[in-house]
């Protein structure tokens, strides 16, 4: 499995709130990889300690797997590890928007990532998500 990064954040305001969302990905290079966006550094953008929305928008469906998406931190921006698990299946053979509500309230940390079909848990694995699939990460908080 290797981790491929998604295309970086682009930002817009809706509302009063930040919308950050990548443009959408390319196909992945093997069919076990997976998928992790560029981190986020909260002293960009300000959602420690809030109740914020994360997610996926699957553009080309994935195979038909239980594709997991998680939330994770790092105290140096290479070494990760998972503070919340989204979805444990992200249904990723289906297009459209996955959206999640996301407790940070806690978390504080000087990276964050979304990672899809990877973890850092023995308990959650990659799946064989396949080679044909696009998506793009977002996240919105006020």
């Amino acid at each position: 499995m290797a981790e491929r990064t998604a295309p970086s954040f682009a930002t817009t305001t809706v509302n009063g709130y930040t919308v950050r969302t990548t443009t959408t990905s390319s196909t992945l290079a093997g069919s076990t990889d997976s998928l992790v966006s560029e981190n986020i550094v909260p002293s960009a953008d300000s959602f420690e300690n809030k109740k914020i929305v994360m997610g996926m928008d699957v553009k080309v469906a994935f195979a038909d797997v239980a594709a997991v998406l998680t939330l994770q931190v790092s105290h140096n921006g290479s070494d990760w590890v998972d503070v919340s698990t989204l979805s444990s299946d992200t249904t990723p053979n289906v297009t459209g928007v996955k959206t999640f509500f996301v407790d940070v309230s806690s978390i504080y940390a000087p990276y964050f990532r979304l990672h899809f079909n990877g973890s850092s848990t023995a308990v959650l694995t990659t799946q064989s998500v396949g080679t044909s699939g696009t998506m793009q990460f977002f996240f919105a908080y006020k």
